[in-house]
């Protein structure tokens, strides 16, 4: 994210919380617009310096409002990006890790001269 649109994502975001204005400028600024942060809260928080419950109570109430956007789920733990609102953008539709969505649909393929 250039200056300028740091600049803009601070004036919108009018965020009173210190810790969640640290995740979200984290967020802006540590990877490009679009990636995944591939870090967990855990990490985020030693690099910024809050606890890691702080920073995962950040995290959920940046994702709620729409300022993250959950990109993946791996091994139970949740990974973030920039959501539409920090990107002054529509939202993109979710994930779903529900374990009865299909990931392929197979289908058989017959030969007309020879059916089963």
């Amino acid at each position: 994210m250039e200056a300028g649109e740091l600049n803009d994502l601070l004036l919108r975001s009018q965020l009173k919380q210190g810790a969640d204005l640290k995740i979200l400028i984290y967020y802006a600024t540590a990877v490009p617009i679009g990636t995944p942060v591939r870090l967990t809260a855990t990490d985020i928080s030693r690099l910024i310096g809050l606890s890691t419950t702080s920073a995962s109570r950040s995290i959920g109430r940046l994702a709620a409002n729409g300022w993250l956007q959950l990109a993946y789920t791996a091994v139970g733990v949740k990974f973030y990006r920039l959501g539409p609102k920090a990107i002054d953008q529509p939202s993109a539709p979710e994930p779903t890790d529900e374990p009865d969505t299909p990931l392929a649909t197979v289908r058989q393929l017959h030969n007309r001269r020879n059916p089963r």
